[in-house]
């Protein structure tokens, strides 16, 4: 099941999370939006580090791997993308 979310987060910008969800684990997670990331390959390794993580620790575990210091986010915060990842595998997995 794949479920799309859009989320504002507090500062107004806007949060585009994507995940694919097959038996209760990630299979795929995208996130987008009005925020800028540096650097991207450490962003794009944290998205690609969610495939195979239980659906139900992708919060937790998108916290960790978002939070890294060594990568820059500017317009969101690790707490947003978490919650709006969580959001969406809650969703996918409701049906």
């Amino acid at each position: 099941m794949i479920c799309r979310r859009d989320v504002k987060i507090p500062n107004g910008k806007l949060l585009r999370v994507e995940v694919e969800i097959e038996s209760g684990a990630v299979l795929r997670a995208s996130v987008c939006g009005d925020f800028f990331a540096y650097p991207e390959d450490i962003f794009e390794a944290a998205e690609s580090d969610l495939a195979g993580v239980p659906a139900d620790r992708i919060g937790e575990t998108a916290l960790a791997l978002f939070a890294d210091p060594r990568l820059k986010i500017y317009g969101a915060k690790p707490g947003d993308i978490a919650r709006a990842l969580m959001e969406a595998a809650d969703a996918a997995q409701a049906g």
